[in-house]
């Protein structure tokens, strides 16, 4: 229902970067309260993020910037980037992921990250 609902579409590459991905999503909310942020009017909104296992793998296996979108989900927030060690809480956010199959250059995602998901796999007509 678009009078309670609002959607944001992300499309993450190999260069995407968690600061990339918290502008975007910072761009898309306002203050409520005190440092509580959420969607335009009061809303919910729907965050879609296409190509959810594109992000670079550091030299450590980590993708970071699903890390990020991890600790959105899970502790409802974000570090401030711009006063350090401040928290802003972001709420009413709904996040739906799509990828590929890991597998020919793409690749799977953390489990630390799709524990968050319902995971579904939906396979080509033949």
């Amino acid at each position: 229902d678009p009078a309670t609902t609002g959607y944001k579409k992300l499309s993450f590459s190999s260069a995407t970067s968690p600061l990339i991905f918290q502008r975007h999503i910072e761009g898309c909310v306002e203050k409520r309260q005190g440092r509580t942020f959420g969607p335009p009017g009061g809303k919910k909104m729907i965050v879609f993020v296409d190509d959810f296992s594109m992000p670079e793998i550091n030299a450590w296996g980590d993708q970071i910037t699903l890390e990020i979108v991890r600790q959105l989900i899970e502790y409802v927030g974000l570090y401030n980037l711009d006063k350090p060690g401040e928290w802003k809480s972001i709420v009413d956010l709904l996040f739906l992921g799509a990828m590929l199959h890991p597998g020919g250059g793409k690749n799977d995602i953390p489990n630390r990250a799709k524990r968050h998901f319902h995971v579904m796999n939906v396979t080509l007509p033949s």
